[in-house]
């Protein structure tokens, strides 16, 4: 089966990456927004449908990366949105809990906001694949690098970011973050690729 790797979502594939890339970064996603249909529905709003790459397969996705550059992120919630979702205060709350995760990208810099990989396709290279579109797709737009966190929780993504060239720049604990917001990791790693 042939897999197709493409740089934006049509409206079709909307939900289904909704689902996917929610389920995959639930570790970072469900203590902010919680695990109901409201956290869907916010982020089914914020998607910014170019701002990613996607790997497709049989007309299902079944891979997502979103990105973030100095223009925008793939998942770029307003307060408007937020809160007519969870309310004024709960909205303020989360959105306040998101921008904890949010980077501050540098000109000639792509931040890859998240990787999400079928449960079903995952150790096929589906991953690895999406990194390198990005990592062709970024040298077409001249970017000077790759950045991305990886979670301690997560060392077998870590270890692929490394065998694709990313360098660990550093590693920062996340207490009291970790305990008031209940993310059930400790630390996060701040990995380059410098982009010839």
């Amino acid at each position: 089966m042939q897999i197709d790797y493409i740089d934006h979502l049509n409206d079709d594939l909307l939900y289904s990456a909704v689902e996917l890339y929610f389920h995959s970064l639930k570790e970072k996603l469900e203590p902010i927004l919680g695990n109901d249909d409201r956290a869907k529905k916010l982020l089914s709003k914020s998607i910014t449908a170019d701002k990613c790459v996607a790997a497709i397969k049989e007309g299902k996705i079944i891979g997502i990366l979103g990105i973030q550059t100095r223009d925008g992120g793939f998942i770029s919630p307003d307060l408007k949105t937020i809160t007519g979702i969870y309310g004024k205060i709960s909205g303020v709350v989360r959105l306040a809990g998101l921008a904890l995760l949010f980077h501050r990208t540098k000109t000639g810099e792509v931040y890859v906001d998240g990787v999400a990989v079928h449960p079903d396709m995952r150790g096929k290279g589906v991953g690895t694949k999406l990194l390198e579109v990005l990592e062709s797709k970024a040298l077409e737009e001249n970017m000077k690098m790759i950045t991305l966190d990886v979670i301690d929780i997560n060392p077998k993504a870590k270890a692929l970011y490394e065998r694709l060239g990313f360098i660990e720049v550093k590693k920062e604990n996340i207490w009291p973050l970790n305990w008031l917001i209940k993310f059930p990791f400790k630390s996060v790693t701040f990995m380059k690729k410098t982009l010839c």
